[in-house]
């Protein structure tokens, strides 16, 4: 690829303007350009002086050039081809930061798919302008006509601030639960091997929907609801909504938690996974809050607290007693 056309690719996507958007789409549609498509995207990231790249406003464009597509379908859906590309090739550097973004097609309707691999925290923006973060080992699946019904498909966990919009609800849809709301800022966490999901209601109103009962409660602000996933039994509580919301802000708070809970979130947080030796059942409980520290630091502080020896290899971390 040429100095030139890489030039121009590099200014269209840090203007706000969409010119030179034909030769850009017709660029990343040529699949034979891929190879220097991705050395440019190398090139960008070795140039930036931090791990956190701002590639929102690419994003933005993808979404709305999917959503103002107007063509006939056949040339509506090789647009969206040729988007998704972009997005593929041009991500590529954030991937090290853990955003996964694809495509799948189901009953002739495209849906994107958002992941955020364990150990990492991923920042969002939908296409109505609605936003949030998902968590370590989380999905996020939603048609590309979003605008026309805003629903996504959650398994994991997720934080959203809902952009308000009275004739059109959002909709969290989980494997045991819906939530809906208008426009407000929550957190639902349903991740499959958890016993509970939970969702935190920070500002606004949202309507929790248990798909096995159905019944529904309403959420106020500082309240958050419980489903268990075992019994389908369901309740509201008042919280603490920054214990369950903080991890957005890259800090994981504990406020008088057990053992297992702190273990459970560690694992999320650095993503690894943690065994223990089965005749642990310690009932210490912990209040702290983890900012920069990394995993070897906060198993060192563990065990400061709480009588353990621990090993680390790879992405396992093995607890025991000591000997």
């Amino acid at each position: 690829m040429k100095d030139l056309d890489k030039n121009r690719i590099t200014q269209f996507f840090e203007s706000k303007s969409a010119e030179g958007e034909d030769f850009v789409t017709n660029t990343f549609a040529d699949q034979s350009n891929d190879d220097g498509l991705q050395q440019l995207a190398h090139e960008h990231w070795d140039n930036t002086s931090s791990a956190t790249v701002n590639l929102q406003h690419i994003l933005n464009k993808i979404h709305f050039k999917i959503n103002s597509e107007t063509r006939e379908k056949s040339v509506g859906q090789k647009i969206i081809h040729v988007y998704y590309r972009v997005a593929a090739i041009l991500l590529v550097p954030i991937l090290i930061g853990g955003l996964v973004l694809g495509n799948v097609s189901r009953n002739n309707i495209a849906y994107a798919q958002l992941k955020a691999p364990k150990g990492s925290r991923v920042q969002f923006t939908l296409p109505d302008g609605s936003t949030g973060n998902l968590n370590g080992g989380s999905t996020l699946i939603y048609a590309t006509n979003f605008n026309a019904k805003r629903t996504v498909k959650l398994s994991g966990e997720g934080y959203f601030k809902v952009k308000k919009d009275a004739k059109r609800p959002f909709i969290v849809q989980t494997k045991y639960a819906d939530v809906k709301v208008l426009g407000t800022q929550f957190d639902v966490c349903a991740y499959d091997r958890d016993q509970e999901m939970t969702t935190t209601l920070e500002k606004g109103s949202v309507e929790v929907t248990n798909k096995e009962s159905s019944t529904i409660t309403m959420l106020k602000p500082g309240q958050q609801n419980r489903l268990n996933m075992l019994t389908g039994e369901m309740h509201n509580e008042n919280v603490k909504t920054d214990l369950y919301t903080s991890w957005k802000d890259n800090l994981l708070r504990f406020d008088n938690a057990p053992f297992g809970e702190v273990i459970k979130k560690m694992e999320r947080w650095y993503g690894v996974k943690i065994i223990l030796e089965k005749s642990l059942q310690y009932s210490e409980r912990y209040t702290m809050t983890i900012k920069t520290e990394s995993l070897r630091e906060m198993l060192q502080l563990l065990k400061l607290t709480t009588p353990i020896n621990y090993k680390i290899k790879n992405d396992m971390v093995y607890i025991e007693k000591p000997s």
